[in-house]
């Protein structure tokens, strides 16, 4: 009897403290939403095309309806240049930003972001979060095998990246002019030698240098290439519309490039920013990035992608990209 009592008294205890959090963690919430009504409108920085900021931004409403927003968008070297230049000349003229992973680390280093551990954080793979919380990934781009079905026979269809070897591929692969970050994750994932090994095979491959994955797909979906080492993306936007292009889901890995959120460390707008970032990271938010014909960063919302060997481009290339770029050129470089 005496440790039924026991028990008892601790489960009730533990009740108690859940009952503790969640009703601390609701007057929180209401507070930082009292708050954020008293701040100006978002200014969000953005890579992402206007109607998946748009689309959204709009979801968010929905939530917050008091919400309001103004954009700029363009890509992730122009707003590292802009951010960078504004912090210069001590102005502050965003609150949140939607940037790749080079810019992300390099607007950290110049300590121009806030520390904000979301709780929706917790759902994402450690390597997508930032152990100190200033960023977490947001949306993925998957780097793949893309093929014309019309022009490939199932039995060629490539399953890992060591097909590509294959002598029957030999100028029919097209490859874009500066895919520096698959170069150098492979690089990585594999060791420096089978790397290197695999790198210069593919070379020697001839592989038709062209400049942007859109680009790329497009040739591809023509006919001039069978192959191409795409992003998955632009693949799916032309299957959509009735291209014969598809890609291979089991290469191991497959390298995903990160669009990376986080918060100015001197946003006027603090309240709304982190209402903000806590809904594009929990389930609803990473679902209308479904929506908006892109991968979500969070695990289990897409079920599309168990079975993928995912990778992201790990911090050592980031942190040394110009070193892997240069050995790119110097390899596919004519």
């Amino acid at each position: 009897m005496k440790h039924l009592a026991q028990r008892s008294i601790l489960i009730g205890s533990a009740a108690s403290l859940i009952l503790i959090f969640i009703v601390t963690g609701a007057y929180a919430q209401d507070e930082r939403i009292a708050a954020a009504k008293k701040e100006r409108p978002l200014r969000i920085y953005s890579v992402m095309p206007a109607t998946y900021n748009e689309s959204i931004f709009k979801a968010f409403t929905q939530r917050v309806p008091f919400a309001q927003a103004s954009y700029y968008r363009a890509a992730s070297d122009v707003l590292l240049t802009r951010i960078l230049t504004e912090a210069r000349a001590g102005k502050h003229n965003f609150d949140v930003v939607f940037i790749d992973d080079f810019e992300t680390l390099e607007i950290k280093r110049h300590r121009l972001l806030l520390e904000y551990n979301s709780p929706e954080a917790q759902g994402y793979r450690a390597a997508d979060r930032d152990p100190e919380g200033f960023w977490t990934d947001f949306t993925n781009i998957y780097i793949v095998i893309a093929y014309n079905h019309q022009l490939v026979p199932k039995e060629r269809v490539p399953r890992d990246w060591e097909n590509l070897l294959d002598p029957y591929w030999k100028s029919k692969i097209g490859l874009d002019e500066s895919e520096v970050e698959w170069f150098g994750s492979l690089i990585h994932y594999w060791g420096r030698e089978k790397g290197r090994k695999f790198m210069e095979a593919l070379k020697a491959q001839h592989p038709q240098m062209r400049r942007g994955h859109t680009l790329l797909a497009q040739i591809n979906a023509a006919g001039e290439i069978p192959l191409s080492v795409n992003y998955a993306g632009s693949v799916e936007a032309l299957s959509k519309k009735g291209a014969p292009l598809a890609w291979v889901r089991t290469t191991r890995p497959i390298v995903y490039r990160r669009t990376i959120l986080s918060i100015a460390r001197n946003t006027v707008s603090p309240n709304l920013a982190k209402l903000f970032v806590d809904f594009c990271l929990s389930p609803e938010g990473q679902r209308e990035v479904m929506k908006a014909g892109s991968e979500p960063a969070r695990p289990g919302v897409s079920t599309n992608t168990a079975e993928l060997d995912l990778r992201p481009i790990p911090q050592e290339v980031i942190q040394d990209l110009n070193r892997y770029r240069e050995e790119f050129r110097q390899l596919f470089e004519r």
